[in-house]
């Protein structure tokens, strides 16, 4: 039975779901919207979105992104994203992806490059999905939420299993290759993942320098090369990024959540958080907790249970 036209159909509890964004290491969700809307996030997962029904445009940083059925859709950690939807009801399966997870799982770790926003060219190879491939991924999802939820001796390397299979998918349906014995990659992929853990420590090109034993001008060409973004750029995207979600849970003062973050200077702080949020924190803070208080989150695990098992038992 279709839900009325103002709710929110999801398999789990808004709050929890939001941690995940920016903790746990993999998150499968299943949700669709009834009505249109719009928000904005940002968080420090990767995450992947299947569309099953329906369609929406996504603002990735400052490219949009169009979005229907059997599509996958990348967004790149700390990566603004703001959304409306086209058609609904507008249903999809959420795939949330700690990097630091992934960067330590062999194989997958050599893939990186997926798990990060694509180019638009890119993700036109993951748009109208075969019909096969696509279900193939959504089993792939299911398989991952029961290993998560109902751990068992062998569970994480079950999860390692399902998302190296994810990530071969994924892999031929963008062509690329691995870059597992790329010294360059790697050196990156290291200063990457050091960023990610230290931001709210001093962090500058020379400080970096003295940690991985390499030339400041070498890291800075490099990881532009690498992940397509200025190093100063990603620094304080992972800031940002981590003061939306300290935002997000607690009460505190600017003063004190720009330190957390690792500004010593509060302006350069709020000017940091318009660019990346176009609002202030305050503002953020206000209008998200109207958006999220204005929307109706009802339980759909038993249909959702039902629409699985009519798919691949019958």
């Amino acid at each position: 039975m279709m839900k009325t036209p103002k709710s929110y159909l999801n398999n789990y509890i808004k709050e929890e779901l939001l941690a995940a964004f920016d903790s746990q290491d993999v998150c499968v969700s299943y949700s669709g919207d009834y009505q249109k809307g719009t928000l904005t996030q940002v968080h420090n997962s990767c995450e992947l979105l299947f569309v099953e029904e329906g369609g929406a445009d996504y603002q990735i940083n400052d490219k949009v992104y169009s979005v229907m059925p059997n599509t996958v859709l990348i967004i790149g950690a700390t990566d603004r994203h703001h959304f409306h939807f086209t058609k609904v009801p507008y249903v999809r399966y959420g795939l949330t992806l700690m990097p630091s997870f992934l960067q330590s799982l062999p194989i997958v770790n050599g893939y990186m490059s997926i798990f990060q926003t694509q180019s638009s060219e890119q993700h036109c190879k993951l748009s109208g999905i075969d019909s096969a491939v696509f279900q193939r991924m959504i089993k792939i999802l299911w398989e991952l939420r029961e290993e998560t939820e109902n751990k068992s001796g062998d569970s994480g390397n079950m999860v390692y299993a399902l998302l190296m299979e994810m990530t071969i998918l994924l892999k031929r349906l963008l062509q690329v290759e691995s870059q597992e014995n790329n010294s360059t990659y790697n050196s990156m992929n290291e200063i990457k993942a050091y960023i990610d853990l230290h931001y709210h420590e001093e962090l500058s090109l020379s400080k970096l320098s003295k940690q991985f034993f390499l030339q400041p001008n070498t890291i800075s060409k490099n990881f532009r090369k690498i992940w397509g973004k200025n190093i100063n750029y990603y620094i304080n995207s992972v800031r940002i990024t981590n003061a939306v979600r300290i935002l997000d849970t607690e009460n505190i003062s600017i003063t004190e959540l720009s330190e957390r973050v690792g500004y010593d200077n509060v302006n350069t702080f709020l000017r940091q958080f318009k660019e990346k949020m176009d609002v202030s924190p305050l503002q953020y803070k206000k209008r998200n907790r109207s958006l999220t208080e204005n929307r109706d989150f009802l339980p759909a695990v038993e249909k959702e249970k039902g629409r699985r098992n009519k798919r691949w038992d019958g």
